[in-house]
């Protein structure tokens, strides 16, 4: 009952976020492409309240296709529907029409605390043609898990999670299941941010029930997942440091065929790096969902701290 109050209270406000435009480096011909990224559009999204709810720490995307709906997840379990605004294929703006906090099964409120700490989304039933029938998964961090919930917050069930996926003490800290995604033939596909404990040489694609591929270790760690339509995975890898305030994003693609047999090595391609020591100015992307054909958004986690920014990012893949 909460969720689709708080979500009827956001229709009922302003739709407008007043995103501003940005550059993503000083001279913004000279990023327009990066790697196989083409750049579509960049978007600097304010931290505001909304009924109660802070609009900031972005942590992940999922695109409804059938309700032309953009779901953005808060990693204090918040979830906002926006509506991405274009101009000749560029993004230009984005309105807010909805947020719906998730609803725990066991409190029914809310989710609050540890149980909280969403970090990947993806959808069900979000390109069949119907509207009004989506659903989101969810991964969880603080207590790993990963959850099937209607749009509106409202808690389905919980999606079966084999060990070593289950065992909590499988983790490093705070380094669980902060990417999902629905493959079109192997189902929940998730990642660890950092390879669990024991593992070492690779990282892991792990199916529900605990199977996994491997491929080269990422740089940085693993903080979003989007399965293609042709089996492909693409892959956001995040390396930051604390000492010199470099950030490097990745995207890198996985191939994945069918019959790819469990521990088998998947090849992988880099499709861009995005670098703040080569003048890039990103931020701590986390979030990543196809919209189009080849093309994507990604979205930035400001930690709800003033120094940070959420960048809202249209981009295509060049093949």
């Amino acid at each position: 009952a909460a969720a689709p109050a708080a979500a009827s209270r956001a229709q009922d406000s302003s739709p407008s976020l007043k995103a501003r435009a940005v550059d993503l480096c000083e001279s913004p011909p000279a990023c327009e492409r990066i790697g196989k990224l083409r750049l579509l559009g960049a978007l600097e999204l304010p931290s505001r309240t909304v009924n109660g709810v802070r609009f900031s720490g972005l942590s992940a995307l999922a695109w409804n296709e059938d309700d032309n709906l953009l779901y953005a997840l808060t990693d204090h379990g918040v979830l906002f529907h926006l509506r991405p605004v274009f101009r000749s294929g560029q993004l230009v703006d984005v309105a807010l029409l909805h947020v719906a906090p998730l609803i725990d099964p066991r409190t029914r409120k809310p989710v609050k605390w540890r149980r909280s700490d969403a970090e990947g989304l993806d959808i069900l039933n979000g390109r069949n043609g119907r509207k009004g029938d989506a659903e989101l998964i969810v991964s969880f961090e603080g207590e790993p898990r990963i959850a099937r919930y209607r749009p509106d917050g409202q808690f389905i069930a919980d999606m079966p999670l084999s060990d070593p996926l289950q065992n909590i003490r499988n983790y490093r800290y705070n380094k669980m299941l902060e990417a999902v995604c629905a493959h079109p033939r192997e189902g929940a596909l998730t990642a660890p941010e950092e390879p669990l404990n024991g593992v070492s040489g690779a990282a892991h694609l792990y199916r529900a029930d605990g199977s996994a591929w491997r491929f080269a270790p990422s740089r940085g760690g693993i903080v979003a997942l989007e399965c293609l339509p042709d089996g492909d995975v693409l892959v956001m890898e995040r390396d930051y440091s604390t000492l010199t305030l470099r950030w490097i994003i990745t995207l890198r693609r996985l191939h994945l065929p069918a019959g790819a047999p469990p521990e088998s090595l998947l090849p992988a391609e880099i499709m861009a790096t995005l670098d703040s020591d080569q003048g890039l100015h990103i931020d701590n992307f986390e979030g990543l969902t196809h919209h189009q054909g080849n093309r994507f958004f990604m979205v930035s986690d400001d930690n709800d701290v003033f120094v940070q920014r959420t960048l809202l990012v249209y981009f295509e893949l060049l093949d």
